[in-house]
């Protein structure tokens, strides 16, 4: 069991000093948001105190699904750059958010267009020694959108018709209402991380392991034998670094 932390849990504004509290606190490596305004600053902050690095890759203008030309060559530049970035940093993988088809009946040539696209990723990450993740999400309730992926069927089809491997977000999964043992099992060899948060099976709130209805202790005994990174991806508007570490060092007593 690797324990990493998002960078997304400090939030924006952190400086040299949280990165060697978190080094200190056990974690082994930390996933950059490649979307933070000081992304790059964190990859040397990471660099300069030896923690392994991730990258999760931009997603919020960058449609991977869309279809419109102009957004599909801003994203694969941007995306691309990243990669190059990473990788400059010897870095361990790269995580994909699967996009969104604009209107939920789009949903059959949304994927077509997805499976093209993640490939080409594929393809440029693994030129770069980098392992490209492809990350479940949250179903739109509403059924105006259609995010991919976010049933595990589709999911786990396009992990294998694209050769990419997984990152697991617990707490997606519980609002998709899948099952966490259950999930793993079918993932198999294809799961390569984790973003461990709990929830209250409703929304995607971030909270701390044990804060909520989904990270049961037989799910925490069961990650502490997966060797892939286990990232924690915590709410920076409601904890502190300083609850993070405190955590953490519960847990190993209970573990």
């Amino acid at each position: 069991m690797k324990q990493w932390l998002s960078i997304w849990s400090l939030g924006q504004k952190r400086s040299l000093k949280e990165f060697e509290e978190i080094k200190e606190a056990g974690f082994e490596g930390v996933e950059i948001w490649a979307e933070h305004l000081r992304a790059v600053e964190y990859l040397n902050f990471a660099a300069y105190h030896e923690l392994e690095i991730g990258l999760h890759l931009p997603f919020h203008d960058l449609n991977v699904a869309t279809p419109d030309p102009i957004i599909e060559d801003r994203m694969f530049s941007i995306m691309f750059e990243w990669i190059e970035r990473l990788a400059e940093y010897g870095g361990h993988h790269a995580t994909l958010h699967g996009g969104y088809a604009w209107a939920s009946e789009d949903r059959e040539e949304t994927i077509i267009r997805v499976k093209e696209r993640i490939s080409l990723l594929r393809k440029k990450a693994k030129q770069n020694n980098v392992e490209l993740l492809l990350e479940n999400l949250i179903p739109d309730s509403l059924n105006y959108c259609h995010y991919i992926a976010s049933n595990v069927h589709e999911w786990l089809d396009l992990i294998h018709d694209t050769n990419v491997k997984a990152c697991l977000d617990i707490g997606h999964l519980a609002v998709m209402g899948e099952d966490p043992e259950e999930t793993i099992c079918k993932l198999g060899n294809d799961l390569a991380a984790i973003h461990l948060s709990d929830n209250d099976c409703l929304s995607d709130l971030h909270l701390l392991p044990g804060d909520g209805k989904t990270v049961s202790k037989s799910l925490l005994n069961l990650l502490h034998h997966f060797s892939g990174p286990i990232i924690y991806e915590i709410n920076p508007y409601k904890y502190t670094l300083k609850d993070i570490v405190e955590y953490i060092t519960m847990k190993e007593k209970v573990l």
